[in-house]
């Protein structure tokens, strides 16, 4: 009898606290979104005491956790309002502050100090704009509206990365100013970008595996080249598919012309024959 009883209380035990847990199972995405802060806090610091390669480093863990966060939610169905606005400004801080604070350690501080607080700032505004509309649009799992926040921060990484000492003449300078700001423009324009997380391998022709190989080979080979190419692609991939459809469109359009002119004289034609047989 004492021993069914001991049982009993074992088994509530475990039923207690397998109901604890399952209550604070909010803790574990929410943690993981902290480390996506803290990598982009790093940077900052990184970047400060002139480890711009370790500061470009701490960008890209963030990327992960930030692709981490949101399927560790849903698997433990522990979403929520605040994880949502919680993981937004880790966001801010790690895909816009962050390579902000990259970009202007990197060439701005010695060269132009005052410009590149402007144009950096310029980039940290259309970060936060871009998550702000992210938050409000109806959500889309096959695209995005803009560039995504974390491949702009991994472009600005990726170029850091691949030269983290420069001399700050007025090329680099100029071409700085205008990497970032147009990285920022296509974070807040209306180019349609694909989503990643919706690529599977299975799905796919033969060329986008044997490109994703080659990508692969290359990032192996030399991972400061490879994460260059693979961001600088991605970041253009949005522009070119919207010219590439905008073609299109102008030749079915052209095409719809063409088809419809035979009618239209068809038309004309027997108004005429009609205005003839009446005078």
């Amino acid at each position: 009898m004492a021993h069914r009883v001991s049982d009993q209380m074992k088994s509530m035990k475990r039923e207690e606290l397998r109901g604890r847990l399952y209550q604070r199972r909010y803790l574990v995405p929410n943690a993981v979104t902290v480390g996506n802060m803290f990598c982009g806090f790093l940077t900052i610091i990184y970047a400060a005491s002139g480890r711009l390669d370790k500061a470009a480093l701490a960008i890209g863990f963030a990327i992960l956790l930030d692709g981490l966060d949101g399927r560790v939610a849903r698997r433990l169905n522990a979403t929520s309002k605040f994880g949502v606005e919680f993981d937004s400004f880790a966001d801010l801080v790690s895909f816009g502050v962050a390579p902000a604070a990259l970009i202007y350690y990197w060439c701005f501080q010695k060269g132009a100090d005052e410009f590149g607080v402007f144009v950096t700032f310029i980039y940290v505004i259309c970060a936060a704009s871009r998550l702000a509309r992210f938050n409000i649009a109806a959500s889309n799992l096959k695209s995005f509206t803009g560039l995504p926040s974390p491949g702009a921060a991994g472009t600005l990484a990726a170029l850091v990365n691949f030269h983290p000492t420069v001399e700050p003449t007025t090329t680099v300078l100029s071409f700085a100013t205008i990497f970032t700001l147009y990285v920022a423009y296509l974070m807040v324009s209306t180019v349609e970008y694909f989503s990643i997380k919706q690529l599977k391998i299975n799905t796919l022709h033969l060329g986008a595996r044997v490109a994703i190989a080659a990508m692969i080979a290359l990032i192996w080979y030399s991972n400061r080249v490879g994460f260059l190419v693979l961001t600088t692609v991605y970041a253009l991939s949005g522009p070119v598919m919207n010219v590439l459809k905008s073609r299109r469109g102008g030749r079915v359009r052209g095409a719809g012309k063409v088809m419809t002119s035979p009618e239209g004289n068809a038309q004309d034609d027997t108004t005429s024959k009609a205005e003839e047989h009446a005078n």
